[in-house]
């Protein structure tokens, strides 16, 4: 027990003198304060060594000036050296011209039976971004005809040039050209014993043309114009003779995407001449101002027919004629809409267009413009499946002044005009076109009018029906194939030479027309005229050729 103690005892003295050397030996721990002893001495003495300081001013600077003039001299340095010459050269790769590239100039050879050359030649340049012009010749006779041969020939020869120049607006345009057509009055009745004279039926008719006009570019502009003037001298073999001169200015506005409206002037100067009269001074003038709405498919147009002519009329009223325009038409869908019209003017006649429609005229006493006192168009139009488009209608019109023919007379191979006081005409019509896959196309046409006359009693040469069929095939790139019919019938022939009067046969007058191409640039063609051999009349004693084919080739350049 004793040792227990001791050894207890012996322990904790020796843990008490451990515990003070560690704490003598220990490192100070970071803010400990711990007991420091400071010893303050008063006989230190701080003491700084003698400076030296400087008195003196520092010395002013002179003022800035700016009143400086700084002066440069250039010396010229000239070397007599030649100036470096550079030659630039574009670089120039072939590109060959493909063998469908556009061609511009087009010649047409071929001949048939009745002694029919024909000779077609076109051109056009087309290497100019400003200016364009072209070339137009064509030349077909029939040197024998279905009487006594020659004496019933005919041909017909035209020569045209245009041209178009074209500006940043605007466009400069003007052609000029001449016209022969070469007829018979071969409607007699051949006799063996008394032979006609050739030269003395020969008809020759001569046309002179020239136009020039200035047309805007951009059409869709606001404001739209475009002017032309046209001369026209006309004269045939014997003493018929007008000269014409026409000036045309168009003028338009557009408001808005519905709304547009305008003016359209003509101001004729014509000078006709024959057996007759002479010195005549035929002057017409036309003032249409109108204006147009269209949305959807709702379309109006509002305008009038303002026409001063000063031709010599008996019981002539007045020379100022002011009728009503109004057009319209509503689409109720696509495939099918409603349209009607009411309009009144004056159509003007003119000899050329006398000839033009029937080329056996001989000299008439007048000449007479056509004073449509009003007339009314209504039916229904569409479109089926995008490829057929269709119009169906009814025209009643109230005409004065209405020309019509007969045989002269005096000589029953020439025809005079005859007018009708008054006339009213029904007219049915309808017209379709079709195109089906870019292979076929359709046109056709069919009319059928009614007369109610004043002063005559029917309306002669005038047909009573006429219809139009025109196809259009185009099986493969080679080849162009038409087909045409054209029938007309109930036409109505007066001879004053023998006061007798009857009716003329229906005609049907079958055509069909192929062009192959041998290669891009050489083509072959034929073509066939009354193939049901039809010896039918248009215009009394006046029979037509029979079957007429022709063929030949055509080249492209």
């Amino acid at each position: 027990m004793k040792r227990i103690n001791y050894l207890l005892t012996g322990l904790m003295v020796i843990a008490g003198i451990t515990q003070a050397i560690s704490q003598e030996t220990s490192v100070p721990q970071r803010g400990e304060i711990r007991d420091t002893e400071f010893i303050i001495r008063k006989d230190r003495v701080l003491s700084l060594p003698r400076q030296s300081r400087v008195f003196e001013k520092s010395p002013a600077l002179p003022p800035v000036s700016t009143s400086i003039n700084y002066n440069y001299q250039v010396k010229n340095f000239a070397a007599t050296l030649a100036p470096v010459e550079l030659k630039f050269q574009p670089y120039a790769k072939s590109f060959p011209k493909l063998e469908n590239d556009q061609t511009q100039a087009i010649v047409k050879l071929g001949y048939g039976n009745y002694s029919s050359p024909l000779i077609q030649a076109d051109y056009h340049y087309l290497d100019n971004d400003d200016y364009t012009f072209g070339a137009h010749l064509k030349h077909q006779g029939f040197y024998t005809g279905p009487v006594d041969g020659e004496n019933s020939a005919e041909d017909h020869t035209a020569v045209l040039l245009n041209g178009s120049l074209y500006k940043d607006d605007f466009e400069v345009f003007g052609k000029i050209g001449y016209e022969r057509d070469m007829h018979h009055f071969y409607g007699y009745t051949p006799d063996p014993e008394n032979l006609v004279m050739q030269d003395s039926i020969r008809q020759v008719f001569g046309t002179l043309k020239a136009m020039a006009g200035l047309r805007r570019v951009d059409r869709t502009e606001p404001f739209d114009y475009e002017a032309n003037v046209a001369l026209r001298l006309f004269n045939d073999r014997f003493e018929a003779k007008e000269s014409e001169v026409v000036i045309r200015a168009n003028a338009g506005f557009r408001a808005n995407d519905y709304l547009k409206g305008g003016i359209n002037t003509l101001l004729a100067f014509t000078s006709p001449s024959d057996i007759y009269y002479d010195d005549i001074e035929r002057n017409y003038f036309k003032l249409q101002p109108y204006v147009q709405y269209a949305k959807d498919a709702f379309k109006i147009k509002v305008g009038a027919n303002v026409i001063q002519e000063n031709d010599i009329v008996p019981n002539k009223s007045t020379e100022l004629h002011v009728y009503p325009l109004l057009k319209m038409s509503y689409y109720v869908v696509p495939e099918l809409g409603i349209y009607g019209s009411y309009e009144g003017d004056v159509i003007r006649n003119t000899y050329y267009d006398f000839i033009k429609e029937n080329p056996f005229l001989g000299p008439s006493e007048n000449l007479k413009n056509t004073i449509q006192n009003f007339q009314i168009d209504a039916g229904i139009s569409g479109k089926a499946n995008d490829q057929a488009n269709y119009k169906i209608g009814v025209k009643y019109g109230d005409f004065t002044n209405m020309h019509f023919y007969g045989n002269n007379e005096m000589d029953s191979t020439r025809f005079q005009l005859i007018y009708d006081n008054n006339t009213k005409v029904v007219e049915y019509h309808a017209s379709l076109d079709y195109v089906f896959d870019d292979w076929y196309q359709l046109d056709a046409s069919a009319h059928f009018y009614q007369y109610t006359l004043d002063e005559i009693e029917a309306a002669w040469h005038r047909p009573e029906w006429e219809a139009k069929l025109n196809n259009t095939f185009t099986p493969d790139e080679k080849w162009l194939i038409h087909a045409n019919l054209n029938a007309m019938g109930g036409i109505e022939a007066l001879n004053l030479a023998s006061s007798s009067q009857r009716k003329l046969g229906t005609i049907v007058d079958l055509q069909i027309g192929a062009d192959y191409a041998i290669t891009n640039r050489i083509s072959a063609f034929a073509y066939g005229n009354n193939l049901l051999n039809q010896k039918y009349q248009r215009f009394n004693n006046y029979p037509v050729r029979a079957i007429q084919l022709i063929g030949g080739v055509s080249f492209k350049f």
